[in-house]
């Protein structure tokens, strides 16, 4: 099982100047102790409005992704409802996970401290992780050991996401086969069908043809032979009316 090890960066800030704290610090304490007591969900919007009130603060930022990553797994274990009733707890936590990663990304690359990047490159290929989302995993991942090689929880992370990756595709190329066979079967299906048919509709011609009424052989000798006699009588017709057809020319003797 993958070590899904989120860096946490929940910094607790002194008050300073006679008890007076920046209001980005006191929204900062208070997600965090939000946070602890769990309810990151509470936290984010503290961590929402340190921000507000200083945009760059990487911690804010930092600890918004953690309370962003926490919510997305309470969401998927079904410890906190979907926002949504027509969406699965999978698929909810799943934009969760993604705007963890969104913050992550913003602290990778709007800080100077090595660790710090590290650590945000990390949890983004922690959020991607949990999205499945294996290729951006391993990019995050890849990132952070850049940064420190020597770090097994992100090495570990890394071959887990890349064996995953290769089963997925593996899958995936399966489903593609499968849908290539599927489309071959039902074309032969489709061309068997169409012959069926066009035997049956042969069938169905030579059966009409053979279901007209066919004439005996004495019914055609009858036939024949009424004919015949029709002819004859014809004939007498003619001979007692002086038909010229019946006449014999006489030729003129010179």
């Amino acid at each position: 099982m993958q070590k899904l090890n989120i860096y946490i960066s929940l910094v607790i800030t002194l008050l300073s100047f006679a008890g007076i704290a920046q209001e980005e610090k006191m929204a900062l304490r208070k997600g965090n102790d939000a946070y602890h007591g769990g309810k990151p969900l509470e936290a984010s919007n503290h961590y929402k409005k340190s921000l507000k009130e200083k945009q760059t603060y990487y911690k804010a930022n930092f600890n918004l992704g953690d309370a962003y990553y926490k919510t997305a797994e309470l969401i998927k274990s079904g410890k906190i409802p979907t926002p949504n009733k027509r969406m699965t707890p999978d698929s909810a936590a799943n934009l969760v996970f993604d705007q963890a990663a969104e913050q992550f990304e913003v602290v990778a690359k709007s800080v100077s401290n090595a660790d710090t990047i590290q650590k945000a490159w990390h949890n983004y290929g922690n959020a991607k992780l949990m999205q499945k989302n294996y290729e951006d995993a391993i990019f995050g991942y890849k990132k952070a050991l850049k940064l420190n090689p020597k770090d097994e929880d992100t090495r570990y992370n890394l071959a887990y996401a890349q064996k995953k990756l290769a089963e997925q595709q593996k899958n995936q190329n399966k489903n593609d086969d499968k849908k290539d066979q599927d489309k071959k079967d039902q074309e032969k299906k489709d061309q068997e069908k169409k012959e069926k048919e066009d035997i049956n509709n042969k069938n169905d011609k030579d059966k009409q043809e053979a279901q007209q009424p066919q004439m005996s052989k004495e019914q055609a000798e009858k036939m024949l032979n009424a004919l015949k006699n029709d002819e004859k009588k014809m004939q007498s017709l003619r001979k007692k009316k002086g038909d010229p057809a019946n006449r014999v020319k006489v030729e003129k003797d010179w």
